[in-house]
């Protein structure tokens, strides 16, 4: 066996919304670096290398891309504009912030400050910047021996030019491939480049940027992006006045609400799009319940000396349904305790919870609210904080799952255009609409018992899927247990548990750095005038 890694989303979870869903919603939103004004940049470069007289060769792309890259990365940790704030997300900055930070009079442009040959734009912006139409990608199996501008992107290159085209650094350090840089020629530099800078309406990228943002790429993509833009938008308009992180954003997506007093209610012009973003965030909540379930597996594996000898699949059963009763919980969750057990009906648990959020099954989305006692959001939480607690982590989760049900099972539910973003991942990633119609026929065929949800959960959902993931990453060995003789032998490797990215952090500063709203993490975040009309009417004009 090969030595066992890390590794992430042992379900194969996450992957659905990071690859299938987001993109879906948010398409050419950069997760891990997310400032717009990159493209400028990135293009500019481009542009520039392709103004030279060089051979079109990879090499001098390179050798021309990482001294000027290095230059901007310096530079962002050395602006000194109201408009900075505490700047992240820099390109190289595990290395050029703390190179800053020693104020050297000069910089090498020598210095290696990523291991990419062609760091940010190489890892993160390329693919789609040729999406949004910024580029034509060039290469082997190419025409061009090169990624080379296109016509839209080469006037957003002299967007970008324009505004540093004075300084003493391009006039007389970027034509000439200076070996080092003064540090005061770098700052005069950056007071016009810098990331932060187009949030400024005199920006002379920004006009064309958000056109490339509002407008460009494949027309499908495009609306996508404009209606997730105007859904946040319509967030900080409603939120003005309160910060807005991403765990108060996730509870106004799925309750309409958060903690401290928040109410959202989405304008009529956005509510198809927050439909399918709230579909999102209860795939999060099924995907947080059902890894909690396979982390505590996990870890009472471990407990019960399963890294020394298989432990026996009976004893795996006969521990999980000691763990479906359900008293401790509810005295935690301030409910009447329910009495059940492993033996109970499913319907019984349903039917508690019912009446746990004084509602009933037919308008349960409308009656469990996060005022409610139970909710996914407060046992989320309450598992987050007891990994090892099976009243949490087995029959908080399998409550989760419990309410996802109510909510969505109405069949008027799945012939909603929005139903699509449940359907993703029933292509052997456990999608929620398999998931309640696959309960829902359980439950219709006869009397079920809570005890064979459970093992239906954790046999096909929990277990085999573990073993069908770990097996397609090999040779890369994740596997946190694994069938060996009539048991299972567990591994001692760091799990982690939590939600997936929302994109949220790469959405909201898309937002400021447009200039459409102030930063949503601080209570005031007013729109601006194009916010405004981006809000009202899905569009900028004078951007076509």
């Amino acid at each position: 066996m090969y030595p066992g890694k890390v590794g992430r989303d042992h379900l194969g979870l996450g992957s659905v919304s990071s690859d299938q869903i987001l993109p879906y919603l948010s398409p050419g939103i950069n997760v891990l670096t997310f400032h717009p004004r990159y493209h400028s940049f990135y293009v500019f470069l481009l542009d520039e290398f392709w103004r030279r007289e060089v051979p079109r060769t990879h090499a001098n792309w390179v050798n021309f891309y990482r001294p000027r890259e290095f230059v901007f990365s310096i530079g962002a940790h050395l602006c000194n504009h109201p408009e900075h704030g505490l700047m992240q997300n820099v390109v190289g900055a595990r290395i050029t912030q703390a190179l800053a930070a020693e104020k050297p009079e000069r910089y090498s442009t020598a210095t290696h400050y990523i291991d990419s040959p062609l760091g940010g734009y190489g890892l993160y912006y390329r693919s789609v910047m040729a999406e949004m139409g910024l580029i034509l990608p060039g290469g082997p199996g190419y025409p061009l021996p090169l990624d080379v501008p296109s016509e839209l992107g080469k006037r957003v290159a002299e967007a970008f030019r324009s505004a540093i085209r004075d300084t003493a650094y391009y006039r007389n350090y970027f034509t000439c491939d200076a070996p080092d840089v003064p540090a005061n020629v770098i700052e005069d530099y950056i007071s016009r480049a810098c990331l932060c800078q187009l949030k400024k309406p005199t920006a002379a990228d920004r006009a064309p940027l958000l056109d490339v943002f509002i407008h460009c790429g494949p027309p499908a993509e495009a609306k996508s992006r404009r209606a997730t833009l105007r859904l946040l938008l319509d967030v900080a308009d409603q939120t003005e006045g309160n910060a807005v992180d991403e765990d108060t954003f996730r509870q106004l997506l799925y309750f309409r609400a958060a903690e401290g007093g928040l109410a959202y209610q989405p304008k009529a012009e956005v509510s198809d799009e927050f439909r399918m973003w709230r579909l999102y965030q209860a795939r999060e909540y099924y995907a947080f319940a059902l890894n909690a379930m396979w982390t505590y597996l996990c870890v009472w594996g471990i407990a019960s000396g399963g890294n020394v000898s298989p432990v026996p699949i009976d004893a795996v059963w006969q521990h999980l349904d000691q763990t479906l009763t359900f008293d401790s919980l509810a005295t935690t969750l301030s409910v009447k305790r329910p009495r059940l057990t492993a033996d109970s009906s499913f319907r019984s648990l349903l039917a508690w919870l019912v009446e746990a959020c004084h509602g009933n099954e037919e308008s349960f989305d409308t009656d469990c609210t996060l005022a409610s006692r139970v909710h996914e959001h407060r046992l989320y939480r309450l598992a987050l904080g007891n990994r090892a607690n099976p009243a949490f982590m087995v029959a908080g989760m399998l409550v989760v799952l419990a309410l996802i049900y109510l909510r969505f099972r109405h069949p008027d539910c799945h012939q909603r255009p929005e139903w699509r973003i449940a359907q993703m991942g029933s292509d052997g990633r456990l999608s929620i609409d398999n998931f309640v119609r696959l309960l829902e026929s359980r439950l219709a065929s006869g009397p079920v018992t809570i005890r064979e949800v459970a093992r239906w959960l954790y046999g096909e959902y929990v277990i085999l899927q573990h073993q069908l993931v770990a097996t397609n990453k090999l040779p890369d060995n994740t596997f946190r247990f694994r069938r060996e003789s009539r048991g299972l032998r567990f591994y001692s490797l760091l799990n982690v548990l939590g939600f997936n990215d929302a994109r949220y952090n790469a959405l909201r500063t898309t937002l400021l750095d447009l200039g459409l709203c102030g930063n949503m993490l601080e209570p005031a975040h007013p729109l601006t005038a194009d916010g405004r009309e981006m809000l009202n009417t899905g569009d900028l004009a004078w951007t076509r």
